[in-house]
């Protein structure tokens, strides 16, 4: 139960964005896929939840097979445990909230030259929720690095939705160039740990280092560069300088991105 639960939060809000950008320009049509997308999310992280709770946590749920990168074979799966549901929870119960309240926030703001553009806005949320899902519950390193890239172009988007605005538009490039600087730590710790562990397996790496087996400069290594991805996405020093620009997006965007899931 709780591993096609966890599939659910990452597929439903996934699909909610896909149908939103090809039902045509009905505002209730993709309003409706939205909310849908993201309560669909929310029940499944809860029976997630409940799920891991009742029968225990599930290391391996498959998600987009394998990949041969010529080292080793990666496991591109997912994971559903404790944590990873809890904070699948908290995103869908926030995302939830953020559709609902955004339909009646965008509703009637925007004029002929800067038109509201409700349908992408929506879509692109539930783009960023189902990316968020899948960081949640990587249970595979270059899995989570695929979900986190989707979220930076998400939040580029979200951040420049107003984009008749000169600095709504610069906003956005701003924050999509400070927060790649991080996310390039996460891409060399990508490769340090499959360099020194042959594996970016959430769950292999749990092992090798319960084990000892894991080299304490692997670990250090891989951890800070971990870090600097970790503090351009939440605006830490020094990664911090996109944040007060990036309030150039819709107020729905910062409840969501910037003070709730990243």
């Amino acid at each position: 139960m709780s591993s096609s639960a966890a599939v659910l939060c990452v597929l439903l809000p996934a699909a909610a964005a896909a149908f939103g950008m090809v039902v045509g320009r009905s505002r209730s049509w993709a309003r409706d896929w939205a909310v849908a997308g993201t309560a669909g999310a929310l029940v499944a992280a809860v029976v997630e939840l409940v799920g891991v709770l009742r029968d225990g946590p599930v290391h391996s749920v498959r998600f987009l097979g394998t990949l041969d990168t010529g080292v080793t074979v990666l496991d591109l799966d997912l994971r559903a445990d404790t944590l990873s549901a809890t904070v699948a929870v908290a995103v869908a119960l926030v995302a939830a909230c953020v559709q609902i309240y955004s339909s009646a926030y965008l509703d009637g703001e925007g004029t002929p030259e800067a038109p509201t553009r409700y349908r992408p806005y929506a879509a692109t949320v539930s783009m960023f929720t189902a990316a968020m899902m899948v960081v949640v519950h990587a249970d595979d390193l270059l899995l989570l690095v695929i979900g986190w890239e989707v979220m930076g172009l998400s939040s580029y988007l979200l951040v420049g939705h107003h984009s008749e605005r000169p600095a709504a538009r610069a906003a956005a490039v701003k924050a999509f160039l400070v927060t790649r600087v991080g996310d390039l730590g996460v891409m060399l710790a990508l490769v340090v740990l499959l360099t020194g562990a042959g594996t970016t397996s959430v769950s292999g790496l749990v092992e090798l280092a319960e084990r000892g087996e894991l080299g304490g400069g692997t670990v250090t290594l891989a951890a800070l560069l971990l870090l600097a991805g970790v503090a351009g996405k939440s605006a830490q020093f020094p990664l911090h300088t996109w944040l007060p620009d990036a309030m150039e997006g819709p107020t729905p965007v910062s409840a969501l991105i910037h003070a709730a899931t990243m």
